[in-house]
Protein backbone atom coordinates (compact mmCIF):
# COMPACT_ATOMS: atom_id res chain seq x y z
CA UNK A 1 0.00 0.00 0.00
CA UNK A 2 1.31 3.23 -0.99
CA UNK A 3 0.22 6.03 1.79
CA UNK A 4 0.90 9.53 2.34
CA UNK A 5 -0.61 11.22 5.22
CA UNK A 6 -0.68 15.20 5.88
CA UNK A 7 -2.32 17.34 9.01
CA UNK A 8 -1.21 20.54 8.67
CA UNK A 9 -0.99 23.05 12.01
CA UNK A 10 -3.03 25.59 9.83
CA UNK A 11 -5.95 22.87 9.26
CA UNK A 12 -6.06 22.39 13.09
CA UNK A 13 -6.12 26.06 14.09
CA UNK A 14 -9.71 26.53 11.80
CA UNK A 15 -11.26 22.82 13.01
CA UNK A 16 -10.37 24.18 16.76
CA UNK A 17 -11.88 27.44 16.25
CA UNK A 18 -14.74 26.13 14.39
CA UNK A 19 -13.83 28.75 11.19
CA UNK A 20 -15.13 26.57 8.67
CA UNK A 21 -18.07 26.20 6.27
CA UNK A 22 -18.42 23.65 3.12
CA UNK A 23 -20.84 26.67 1.25
CA UNK A 24 -21.60 30.32 2.35
CA UNK A 25 -25.61 31.32 1.91
CA UNK A 26 -26.21 34.21 -0.54
CA UNK A 27 -27.93 36.18 2.13
CA UNK A 28 -29.10 38.64 -0.25
CA UNK A 29 -32.34 36.53 -1.36
CA UNK A 30 -35.50 37.90 -0.51
CA UNK A 31 -37.33 34.37 -1.49
CA UNK A 32 -37.13 31.34 0.34
CA UNK A 33 -34.49 29.70 -1.92
CA UNK A 34 -32.15 30.25 -4.74
CA UNK A 35 -31.88 29.46 -7.16
CA UNK A 36 -35.78 29.40 -7.46
CA UNK A 37 -37.68 27.06 -9.21
CA UNK A 38 -37.93 28.96 -12.23
CA UNK A 39 -34.58 29.40 -12.47
CA UNK A 40 -33.67 25.61 -11.66
CA UNK A 41 -30.58 23.78 -10.98
CA UNK A 42 -27.72 24.09 -14.04
CA UNK A 43 -27.18 22.00 -16.24
CA UNK A 44 -24.02 19.30 -16.04
CA UNK A 45 -22.20 16.82 -18.11
CA UNK A 46 -20.37 13.45 -18.09
CA UNK A 47 -17.09 13.27 -17.34
CA UNK A 48 -16.97 16.81 -15.92
CA UNK A 49 -17.06 18.24 -12.19
CA UNK A 50 -20.49 19.12 -11.10
CA UNK A 51 -20.93 21.26 -8.21
CA UNK A 52 -23.99 24.14 -7.52
CA UNK A 53 -25.20 25.91 -4.27
CA UNK A 54 -28.81 25.84 -2.89
CA UNK A 55 -29.20 29.15 -0.62
CA UNK A 56 -31.79 28.82 2.00
CA UNK A 57 -34.16 31.49 3.70
CA UNK A 58 -35.54 30.04 6.74
CA UNK A 59 -38.58 32.11 7.35
CA UNK A 60 -39.72 32.13 11.24
CA UNK A 61 -43.01 30.94 11.47
CA UNK A 62 -44.88 28.25 9.35
CA UNK A 63 -48.41 26.74 9.63
CA UNK A 64 -49.93 22.86 9.32
CA UNK A 65 -53.21 22.88 8.01
CA UNK A 66 -55.20 25.26 9.88
CA UNK A 67 -52.27 25.34 12.93
CA UNK A 68 -49.82 28.29 13.05
CA UNK A 69 -46.70 27.81 14.77
CA UNK A 70 -42.76 29.63 15.25
CA UNK A 71 -40.53 27.60 13.20
CA UNK A 72 -37.65 26.90 15.29
CA UNK A 73 -35.57 24.98 12.98
CA UNK A 74 -35.59 23.05 9.55
CA UNK A 75 -33.00 19.57 9.29
CA UNK A 76 -31.75 18.37 6.26
CA UNK A 77 -32.32 14.65 6.62
CA UNK A 78 -31.78 13.14 3.20
CA UNK A 79 -31.32 14.06 -0.85
CA UNK A 80 -33.08 11.25 -2.73
CA UNK A 81 -32.60 10.99 -6.61
CA UNK A 82 -29.01 12.46 -7.31
CA UNK A 83 -27.17 11.06 -10.31
CA UNK A 84 -24.38 8.21 -10.29
CA UNK A 85 -21.31 10.02 -8.11
CA UNK A 86 -23.15 12.68 -6.36
CA UNK A 87 -23.55 13.77 -2.91
CA UNK A 88 -24.09 16.69 -0.80
CA UNK A 89 -23.44 18.50 2.19
CA UNK A 90 -23.96 21.32 4.20
CA UNK A 91 -23.19 25.03 5.55
CA UNK A 92 -23.32 23.01 8.82
CA UNK A 93 -22.42 19.60 9.58
CA UNK A 94 -25.61 19.05 11.10
CA UNK A 95 -27.18 20.25 8.13
CA UNK A 96 -29.45 22.07 10.44
CA UNK A 97 -30.68 25.62 9.48
CA UNK A 98 -32.30 27.69 12.57
CA UNK A 99 -35.53 29.97 11.93
CA UNK A 100 -34.69 33.32 10.52
CA UNK A 101 -31.41 32.34 9.30
CA UNK A 102 -29.85 31.32 5.79
CA UNK A 103 -28.25 28.19 5.03
CA UNK A 104 -27.32 26.38 2.10
CA UNK A 105 -26.82 22.41 0.80
CA UNK A 106 -23.96 21.97 -1.87
CA UNK A 107 -24.54 19.70 -4.29
CA UNK A 108 -21.55 17.86 -6.31
CA UNK A 109 -19.99 15.04 -8.19
CA UNK A 110 -19.29 13.44 -11.09
CA UNK A 111 -20.58 10.51 -13.43
CA UNK A 112 -18.79 9.27 -15.87
CA UNK A 113 -21.47 7.23 -18.01
CA UNK A 114 -23.31 8.23 -20.31
CA UNK A 115 -26.10 5.68 -19.29
CA UNK A 116 -26.65 8.88 -16.62
CA UNK A 117 -26.91 11.45 -19.53
CA UNK A 118 -30.53 12.79 -18.81
CA UNK A 119 -32.83 14.56 -16.42
CA UNK A 120 -32.97 14.02 -12.58
CA UNK A 121 -35.31 14.71 -10.00
CA UNK A 122 -34.10 15.79 -6.79
CA UNK A 123 -35.73 15.11 -3.50
CA UNK A 124 -34.48 16.86 -0.60
CA UNK A 125 -36.10 15.50 2.27
CA UNK A 126 -36.37 18.07 5.63
CA UNK A 127 -38.01 17.39 9.46
CA UNK A 128 -39.37 21.01 10.59
CA UNK A 129 -39.35 22.09 14.52
CA UNK A 130 -41.58 24.03 15.82
CA UNK A 131 -42.95 25.74 18.63
CA UNK A 132 -46.12 27.16 19.89
CA UNK A 133 -47.30 24.19 19.83
CA UNK A 134 -44.13 21.74 19.55
CA UNK A 135 -44.76 19.83 16.63
CA UNK A 136 -41.97 17.90 14.40
CA UNK A 137 -43.12 17.44 10.99
CA UNK A 138 -42.11 15.87 7.55
CA UNK A 139 -41.64 18.41 4.59
CA UNK A 140 -39.98 17.03 1.45
CA UNK A 141 -38.61 19.85 -1.11
CA UNK A 142 -38.96 17.90 -4.91
CA UNK A 143 -38.87 20.65 -7.86
CA UNK A 144 -35.79 20.93 -8.51
CA UNK A 145 -33.98 18.38 -11.44
CA UNK A 146 -30.62 18.21 -12.32
CA UNK A 147 -29.77 17.46 -16.19
CA UNK A 148 -27.02 15.58 -17.54
CA UNK A 149 -25.91 16.15 -21.03
CA UNK A 150 -23.43 13.15 -22.54
CA UNK A 151 -20.04 13.69 -22.61
CA UNK A 152 -16.93 12.02 -24.56
CA UNK A 153 -15.62 11.05 -21.14
CA UNK A 154 -18.83 8.71 -20.47
CA UNK A 155 -18.73 7.22 -23.83
CA UNK A 156 -18.20 3.04 -24.00
CA UNK A 157 -17.89 3.14 -19.78
CA UNK A 158 -19.47 0.13 -18.67
CA UNK A 159 -22.60 1.25 -15.94
CA UNK A 160 -21.95 0.48 -12.07
CA UNK A 161 -24.97 0.59 -9.92
CA UNK A 162 -23.86 2.22 -6.70
CA UNK A 163 -26.82 0.97 -4.65
CA UNK A 164 -25.09 -3.00 -5.51
CA UNK A 165 -22.49 -1.97 -3.19
CA UNK A 166 -21.87 -1.13 0.48
CA UNK A 167 -19.84 1.76 1.56
CA UNK A 168 -20.23 2.92 5.58
CA UNK A 169 -18.45 3.87 8.64
CA UNK A 170 -19.22 2.70 12.00
CA UNK A 171 -19.19 3.79 14.43
CA UNK A 172 -19.54 7.01 13.36
CA UNK A 173 -18.99 9.62 14.82
CA UNK A 174 -15.82 7.79 14.86
CA UNK A 175 -13.64 6.77 17.30
CA UNK A 176 -10.37 4.97 17.77
CA UNK A 177 -12.22 1.72 16.72
CA UNK A 178 -14.16 2.91 13.73
CA UNK A 179 -13.51 1.43 10.06
CA UNK A 180 -14.77 2.30 6.83
CA UNK A 181 -16.00 -0.86 5.12
CA UNK A 182 -17.05 -1.10 1.59
CA UNK A 183 -16.98 -3.25 -1.76
CA UNK A 184 -15.04 -3.30 -4.77
CA UNK A 185 -17.22 -3.98 -7.90
CA UNK A 186 -13.83 -5.49 -9.68
CA UNK A 187 -10.53 -6.78 -8.77
CA UNK A 188 -8.13 -3.86 -9.07
CA UNK A 189 -6.09 -0.91 -7.90
CA UNK A 190 -8.08 1.66 -5.90
CA UNK A 191 -7.65 5.27 -4.45
CA UNK A 192 -9.10 6.59 -0.81
CA UNK A 193 -8.77 10.63 -0.39
CA UNK A 194 -9.74 11.96 2.59
CA UNK A 195 -10.65 15.73 2.81
CA UNK A 196 -11.74 18.52 5.70
CA UNK A 197 -13.98 21.11 5.20
CA UNK A 198 -11.65 23.45 3.78
CA UNK A 199 -11.26 21.28 0.98
CA UNK A 200 -7.73 20.01 2.10
CA UNK A 201 -6.32 16.50 1.33
CA UNK A 202 -5.76 14.92 4.79
CA UNK A 203 -5.16 11.37 3.74
CA UNK A 204 -4.45 9.91 0.28
CA UNK A 205 -4.56 6.21 0.61
CA UNK A 206 -3.46 3.92 -2.91
CA UNK A 207 -4.07 -0.45 -2.84
CA UNK A 208 -4.79 -3.12 -4.64
CA UNK A 209 -7.77 -5.74 -3.57
CA UNK A 210 -9.60 -8.33 -5.05
CA UNK A 211 -13.35 -7.35 -5.84
CA UNK A 212 -15.83 -7.89 -2.53
CA UNK A 213 -15.87 -6.75 1.32
CA UNK A 214 -12.56 -4.31 1.91
CA UNK A 215 -12.14 -2.51 5.54
CA UNK A 216 -9.83 0.27 6.19
CA UNK A 217 -8.99 1.87 10.31
CA UNK A 218 -10.17 5.20 10.21
CA UNK A 219 -8.94 5.31 14.15
CA UNK A 220 -6.26 7.47 13.88
CA UNK A 221 -8.54 10.48 12.57
CA UNK A 222 -10.23 10.29 15.68
CA UNK A 223 -7.72 12.66 17.04
CA UNK A 224 -8.78 15.69 15.11
CA UNK A 225 -12.27 16.91 15.99
CA UNK A 226 -14.26 18.16 12.86
CA UNK A 227 -16.31 17.14 9.79
CA UNK A 228 -14.41 14.73 7.21
CA UNK A 229 -15.29 13.12 3.39
CA UNK A 230 -13.84 10.60 2.47
CA UNK A 231 -14.13 9.27 -1.52
CA UNK A 232 -13.17 6.08 -2.74
CA UNK A 233 -12.22 5.50 -6.48
CA UNK A 234 -12.06 2.58 -8.31
CA UNK A 235 -11.65 3.28 -12.58
CA UNK A 236 -15.50 4.90 -12.60
CA UNK A 237 -16.62 3.70 -9.44
CA UNK A 238 -16.78 6.67 -7.10
CA UNK A 239 -18.62 6.83 -3.64
CA UNK A 240 -18.50 9.56 -0.74
CA UNK A 241 -19.27 9.62 3.03
CA UNK A 242 -18.97 11.93 5.66
CA UNK A 243 -17.57 11.28 8.88
CA UNK A 244 -17.54 13.71 12.33
CA UNK A 245 -14.37 13.02 14.64
CA UNK A 246 -15.89 15.02 17.92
Amino acid sequence: MVRNLTLSFILSCFLGFGLIAQCVPDESISGLYAPDVSQGLPNGEVGVSYETVITMNVPTDTSYGTISATLDSMVLTGVSGLPNGFSYDCSNAQCSFPGGEFGCIRVFGISNDNADAKTWPIEASFTVYTSNPSLSLPYDLSDYTITLDSGQAGLGVKRINNEDYRFFIEPNPININSKLSFDLPESGRYVLDIYSLLGSNVAHIESVSSNGRVTQDLGEFSKEPGVYFVSLKQGTYSRSIRFIVQ
